[in-house]
């Protein structure tokens, strides 16, 4: 089998992945790699093992029934749907602009400073904007595959080369590091908040899924899954890549990432010169800025998406759904440039910030995923069950215990 015809085989899941595989992989593993070596490789490989079922329901459940998890939260009562909704608007410009104004750090290293940072941010949003409201997706999701592929490779190659350059560990005296210190506690609760991506993600996956499947079915569903399998592990791949190349290249350094978003891009795109060479600093640079573009452009369908499929399900007279989704893009826009605007100077604080929100509600979101999972709409026979549900909750109970933890620890202990 070729590999055109093994990337037709992949759809939402590879979407998915180029959602995932942006501010968490590129920007917050290169930073725990850089600033605590492999102590926090555990945390990376807990986060994919605990939110593995709750990504893999929407999916599933999308495939099954051709329904979305957003139908899904409906059916478990408006308040599910509700909550969501409000979940939504709450974050939803704060995740656009943490993701924009990382491409948009990258397309200054690349394109050079001839726009300030705010100008470029509001460059990509229109690109971005374009390019979904003349209805170029299917284009584009075709063009995130082979840059995904391209990403892995290329990100392969750079760990080799600094693997032959500096050995498997870095070298030099390690600094004594603390893991519950605030501020590492703080950058771990940040790490694991969007690693690999955000729960709620899975909505978005959900309604990607529907837009594919013809017919619901067992075998839609096993499709779907396969799909978001081989996405989910180039996540996890690309994730410990990047920690170990910021443990080689800057851990013990005495070097740390800017909080400034345009010199945090130099810094980023500079680690790939390091270890492969002057040679590469073009290549990766490109790399680095299609895959948070990729990213970019997935937030601003998802957010979008939602709502168009809320105006769906509540049959709202004189407003469609198109209305619907070109207003909420629209409102997207224009309200993250506005928070970039604001928060050019200080990226880690922004990234930090909604990072950690996620964090907070990952429980909530997993609980409605297992919910919508063990509803009527599913065969009993297809439900979570056996050693899975065992493993289900118990990753359930573990997101609930850290985010009940990092809750007292802000604001009690």
């Amino acid at each position: 089998m070729n590999i055109t015809k093994i990337f037709s085989l992949l759809g939402p899941g590879i979407v998915w992945a180029a959602t995932s595989i942006g501010v968490s992989h590129i920007v917050q593993s290169t930073r725990a790699g850089a600033d605590f070596g492999f102590a926090l490789l555990g945390f990376i490989i807990l986060a994919h093992v605990v939110k593995y079922p709750f990504f893999l329901f929407g999916p599933k459940y999308a495939g099954l029934t051709g329904k979305s998890l957003l139908d899904g939260y409906k059916s478990v009562g408006n308040w599910a749907f509700y909550l969501f909704l409000f979940l939504t608007f709450v974050t939803m410009f704060f995740v656009q602009s943490g993701v924009t104004i990382v491409t948009a750090a990258l397309a200054m290293n690349l394109f050079g400073d001839v726009l300030t940072l705010s100008q470029w941010a509001g460059v990509v949003l229109g690109i971005v904007s374009a390019v979904l409201i003349v209805g170029h997706y299917k284009l584009l999701s075709t063009l995130l595959k082979w840059m995904m592929l391209i990403l892995v490779v290329c990100s392969l190659i750079a760990l080799l080369a600094a693997f032959n350059k500096l050995g498997f560990t870095p070298s030099g005296d390690a600094p004594v590091i603390s893991l519950t210190s605030a501020a590492s506690i703080a950058f771990i609760v940040a790490l694991i908040g969007w690693m690999p991506t955000a729960i709620e993600v899975s909505v978005w996956h959900s309604l990607w899924t529907i837009s594919r499947v013809d017919k619901p079915s067992k075998m839609s569903a096993n499709n779907a899954v396969l799909d978001f399998n081989v996405g989910y592990f180039c996540s996890f791949i690309l994730a410990v890549i990047f920690l170990w190349l910021g443990a080689l290249l800057m851990f013990g350094q005495g070097d740390g990432f800017a909080n400034s978003a345009a010199v945090f891009a130099s810094q980023l795109v500079g680690l790939y010169s390091q270890s492969l060479g002057e040679w590469s600093w073009l290549l990766m640079a490109i790399v680095t800025f299609v895959a948070l573009f990729s990213t970019t452009f997935a937030v601003a369908d998802g957010f979008p998406q939602v709502w168009k499929r809320a105006i769906v399900l509540q049959s709202t007279n004189g407003f469609s759904a198109n209305k619907a989704y070109l207003t909420s893009l629209a409102i997207l826009v224009v309200g993250s440039w506005w928070i970039i605007s604001d928060f050019a100077a200080d990226i880690k604080g922004l990234l930090d910030f909604v990072t950690t929100v996620s964090f907070v509600s990952a429980p909530i979101y997993a609980w409605l995923n297992y919910k919508v999972m063990m509803g009527a709409d599913v065969d009993e026979e297809l439900k979570p069950q056996g050693i899975f549900k065992i493993y289900t909750l118990t990753c359930l109970v573990i997101l609930t215990l850290f985010s009940a933890f990092f809750m007292w620890w802000k604001f009690f202990s």
